[in-house]
């Protein structure tokens, strides 16, 4: 996890601001094995996964397939063409839409389903339990929203499809001149840090750009009043504003 986390994060920090993130993409190829929860817990959902199941079978002489090269580099192939198919063909260009519609963006601890967060669909969705083109819950649906019902946010005639959580809390995705408090690289960070960053940059192995953030809000122009949100820095906070801003690794910023 460390080794990994350094290198993508000098690559960006070395990038100028006109670019788009270095890596473009983190991929996280693994064997499955008793206790690989707690790998994919330290990457959550930064990368993409793929497990190379071929590798944990065993052979008829009782060898794991992962000791065999022939083995690996079928099993690679294979990896790279599900990449091809499911992260460059299908995540990816979900997560570089920027829509508000688009679930795969949404903050993982801040948007309430009923007692749960959406974290809980994403780890199934890095878990293979849950498939991707169906990210949400059932009855969990996007709503129209035009500008009586987001004064804050929508010009006169203007209307977009933003997902709402069970709080009532509208989460329309920020226009990209309103993109802000971009990410600090400090490639010489501890692991815990080290996450937070990339957590901000990178969405299952697709990159965002710098400042992508959701302004979370009421509906109708009213305030958060003392509205609880979890923030990745502060803890459990309390925000009263017009709206917060969201970050990507669950970072809230609460607006004036």
């Amino acid at each position: 996890m460390e080794g990994a986390a350094r290198f993508a994060i000098r690559r960006l920090k070395n990038r100028s601001d006109d670019q788009s993130a270095r890596p473009r993409r983190i991929v996280l190829f693994y064997v499955p094995a008793y206790g690989d929860e707690i790998l994919l817990n330290a990457f959550e959902f930064i990368v993409f996964p793929v497990p190379l199941r071929d590798l944990a079978r065993f052979d008829d002489y009782g060898k794991q397939m992962r000791h065999r090269r022939d083995a690996c580099e079928a099993a690679i192939k294979n990896g790279l063409n599900l990449c091809k198919r499911e992260l460059v063909g299908v995540v990816e260009r979900r997560i570089e839409s920027r829509k508000s519609h688009e679930p795969l963006l949404l903050p993982p601890g801040n948007f309430h389903i009923g007692g749960q967060r959406i974290k809980h669909a994403f780890t199934e969705l890095i878990r293979g339990t849950r498939a991707w083109e169906n990210a949400m819950p059932e009855g969990i649906n996007a709503e129209t929203f035009d500008r009586k019902r987001l004064p804050q946010f929508l010009d006169h005639q203007e209307t977009q499809v933003i997902y709402k959580d069970t709080r009532g809390v509208v989460f329309p995705s920020c226009r990209a001149y309103e993109a802000h408090g971009g990410t600090e690289f400090d490639h010489s960070a501890k692991v815990k840090v080290l996450q937070d960053i990339l957590q901000s940059t990178y969405r299952f192995g697709a990159s965002l750009p710098p400042g992508f953030h959701h302004d979370a809000q009421f509906e109708e122009g009213r305030d958060f009043n003392a509205t609880p949100f979890d923030c990745s820095r502060e803890g459990h906070i309390y925000v009263t504003a017009t709206h917060a801003n969201i970050y990507p690794n669950d970072y809230i910023r609460p607006g004036n």
